[in-house]
């Protein structure tokens, strides 16, 4: 790349070549600009005709050479956005994903309804859904768990930054989870070995395995919360799940058997595909 005083909008044209020559393609540069300097799009548009630092140059560099290596811009620079709000992430914990707010706008309008239910999330990861939904409704009592002590310790900072107050447990599943519960959500492990190669690199090569597969093409943990849950769940409880977009009708059946006069649903995410399973027994309407 060229060492020539540049302007912005030429440095980020020669980047993108640089990502393109590199296998890149079909990228957006000033998505990553933006992600690596923390900028909002006005900042970017005033700068386009403005000289860029030595300094900033250099930095986006090296991020440009991680990138070329599939390494995530997430784990690059330390943090992602999910539902207007920023969470701190690393390699111990999932980036992540869009299709996941759908489970958070299920919880919602339960709670809407439920203000001071008690909520369990299951294999809580960087802690983005008991955040969330504690932010919505400060009188719920929330519980998260997960098996990873790294990740917890990344979901307790991000607790700290938001303010909010859960109880967080090292737990394999429902193992060491106390009491009862009058919602319980999860986004589980739920990729089958088998995908391994549908997948993208940058996940392949630095995503935690054990938050992205699970044994029994891909419905283990499903079959393991089946079997525990029916001892933590309220008499009216709910049940959240999000689920691979192939796994609806498995996912389902699992549950009939384990709770066998619930009302239960899937759910499409913002894509048509099936995401959510939801699990009431209440019976009430399945709309989330």
């Amino acid at each position: 790349m060229c060492n020539k005083p540049l302007r912005l909008w030429e440095f980020l044209q020669e980047s993108q070549e640089f990502l393109e020559i590199h296998g890149m393609t079909n990228t957006n540069i000033r998505y990553y600009w933006l992600m690596a300097f923390d900028w909002d799009l006005t900042q970017l548009v005033t700068h386009l005709n403005q000289e860029v630092s030595t300094e900033n140059i250099d930095y986006f560099q090296k991020v440009l050479e991680r990138l070329i290596h599939h390494e995530p811009i997430q784990y690059i620079v330390g943090y992602a956005d999910f539902h207007g709000e920023r969470f701190k992430v690393t390699p111990d914990t999932l980036i992540p994903r869009e299709e996941t707010t759908g489970l958070i706008d299920i919880a919602d309008n339960w709670l809407k309804e439920r203000p001071n239910d008690r909520v369990l999330d299951i294999g809580t990861g960087t802690g983005i859904l008991p955040i969330i939904l504690k932010k919505k409704h400060p009188h719920v009592q929330v519980t998260a768990c997960d098996l990873s002590s790294t990740a917890l310790q990344i979901a307790r900072e991000n607790a700290d930054s938001h303010q909010v107050d859960i109880t967080w447990l090292e737990s394999d599943l429902t193992a060491e989870v106390p009491g009862t519960f009058d919602l319980v959500i999860s986004n589980p492990p739920y990729i089958a070995e088998e995908e391994l190669e549908e997948m993208d690199e940058s996940v392949k090569r630095y995503e935690p395995a054990l938050a992205l597969f699970a044994g029994n093409q891909g419905l283990e943990i499903y079959e393991r919360l089946a079997c525990e849950l029916p001892n933590l769940l309220a008499k009216d409880g709910r049940i959240a799940l999000e689920i691979g977009y192939r796994q609806g009708q498995a996912v389902t059946k699992i549950f009939e058997e384990a709770f066998p006069t619930a009302s239960i649903h899937v759910h499409p995410d913002f894509n048509g595909l099936d995401r959510f399973v939801t699990v009431n027994l209440a019976k009430e309407d399945g709309n989330a």
